[in-house]
């Protein structure tokens, strides 16, 4: 776990304090995050940071698919940016492993995360939380995660936690909030990435809380 925890982050803050420290660090030129909208907490777009300061903006895990791959042109145009780490899940890892090599890039980093599935859209994300019983208002961000205990553990903005168990979900709910592509990846661990951090291997400890969690990291 990062210690001390960020501020902000799903679980302490571990991925958010390794991309940091790249830049802090001077090892790349920029860093590629799924940030969010201004207009929606819950809706996921890619941003490149070039200071720590920026990458505290992909703090918070977005449970939709984000559009990581849209800003690979602005990179592969952009003279500054030769060293890249980027930051993200396993299907958008593989397509960014296939085109590497048209990037121009002299080193590229890939900090991933472990993944099981994504709501195709913000919209698909809201039904499953409202099919949970989790009550979500428009501007507000939850940060959910189906946890070791058999339970979705909700995270509200003033920190307090809903668990509702997997069992009291209604059968019908992961057609719609979980995206098709999902269910034919079976590339939970990230396996073309650098370093995974993730909770998947991790123990669920004293029926805690993710902000106070240990994380599984696997280095490559």
């Amino acid at each position: 776990k990062a210690v001390p925890a960020v501020d902000g982050a799903q679980w302490t803050g571990v991925t958010t304090t390794l991309a940091s420290q790249f830049l802090a660090a001077g090892r790349v030129d920029a860093v590629v995050v799924a940030g969010a909208t201004d207009a929606d907490p819950l809706k996921p777009m890619p941003r490149i940071c070039r200071t720590a300061e920026e990458v505290q903006g992909g703090r918070g895990v977005k449970p939709s698919l984000c559009p990581s791959l849209s800003i690979l042109d602005q990179i592969a145009e952009d003279p500054s940016i030769k060293r890249l780490l980027y930051c993200g899940v396993g299907c958008s890892v593989q397509a960014l492993r296939a085109v590497e090599a048209s990037l121009g890039l002299d080193e590229l980093y890939v900090l991933g995360t472990h993944c099981v599935d994504n709501s195709p859209s913000v919209d698909a994300t809201r039904l499953f939380l409202d099919a949970a019983g989790i009550s979500v208002a428009e501007d507000e961000y939850a940060g959910y995660e189906f946890m070791a205990d058999f339970r979705v553990h909700a995270k509200s903005p003033s920190g307090s936690y809903e668990k509702v168990p997997y069992f009291c979900l209604p059968g019908s709910v992961a057609e719609k909030a979980i995206a098709k592509s999902c269910f034919s990846c079976f590339d939970y661990t990230n396996g073309l990435a650098d370093v995974v951090v993730g909770y998947m291997g991790a123990p669920l400890e004293n029926d805690g809380v993710m902000t106070d969690q240990l994380n599984m990291i696997t280095v490559r």
